[in-house]
């Protein structure tokens, strides 16, 4: 729905741009427009790359530091539940009644590799289901 707004955000201030551009052209003359215009258009360019720039830095951010989940050499009597960026409402329910708790056996030996960055579970034994959400606009879930 947002994509939508700014769509038409977008396209009804091309509009009113294409308008004043007119305007422009009609009331000062086209040689005077065309100043106007080279000066307008190198501010607007170089608003267009300090966006980009900051989009850069953005998408970086977001692929490097991402938030790391994960279980590893561990020994769990449940489930397990991993939920990241959601950007919505998240409503978790549990369902009959409290969860079984089940023995899921010895704790495996520690392990020196690291998990994978996103959402992980290894090297473990879990006894319940394992659950991994991530990137959703809203979860609604019964567990």
């Amino acid at each position: 729905m947002i994509q939508r707004f700014l769509g038409w955000v977008i396209g009804l201030a091309g509009l009113i741009g294409l308008g004043c551009s007119i305007w422009l052209f009609v009331a000062v003359g086209l040689d005077e427009a065309d100043k106007l215009a080279s000066v307008l258009s190198f501010f607007l360019a170089a608003v267009g790359l300090v966006a980009t720039v900051y989009g850069v830095v953005l998408a970086r951010r977001a692929s490097v530091g991402g938030v790391t989940q994960g279980v590893s050499d561990s020994a769990v009597g449940g489930g397990v539940l991993q939920v990241g960026r959601v950007r919505g409402k998240v409503t978790l329910r549990r369902t009959g009644g409290s969860p079984a708790v089940t023995a899921p056996g010895a704790v495996p030996a520690p392990t020196t590799v690291n998990p994978p960055p996103g959402q992980s579970v290894s090297h473990s034994r879990i006894a319940g289901p394992v659950d991994q959400v991530h990137d959703a606009d809203e979860l609604d879930a019964d567990r």
